[in-house]
């Protein structure tokens, strides 16, 4: 599968920042239930407040959510023919990531990342 805290000060947008780093502490999926990690960290670049991050040499391009108001904001990335993510962070840094996958038999996998992601200036 290919692979997700408050501040008490101003921090750059989506628009603004160069990226976003984020940190995944618990990932959940119906094949394994929920597990707690000390942090998976997933990194994305920012371009014009459009996100996008690497995927064996492959740079993906989310498409905004525009119905989220800002300072959340999210993205939903084609990462193949097969498999979509979906990613959402809301105002006090609080994100999801899910990777939906649809397998050849026409099933659906999902995986969930809870954690958060911080602008990177």
């Amino acid at each position: 599968m290919k692979a997700a805290a408050l501040l008490l000060f101003v921090l750059p947008t989506a628009a603004t920042a160069s990226g976003l780093d984020c940190i995944f502490t618990t990932i959940c999926s119906p094949q394994t239930d929920c597990q707690t990690h000390p942090g998976v960290p997933f990194s994305f670049e920012s371009n014009l407040g459009n996100l996008s991050f690497s995927v064996e040499n492959q740079q993906i391009t989310g498409s905004p959510l525009s119905h989220l108001a800002t300072p959340a904001m999210g993205a939903l990335f084609q990462t193949s023919d097969t498999s979509t993510v979906l990613l959402t962070i809301a105002a006090n840094r609080a994100a999801v990531m899910t990777q939906q996958d649809v397998s050849a038999t026409g099933g659906v996998r999902s995986v969930s990342y809870f954690g958060s992601c911080e602008p990177v200036a």
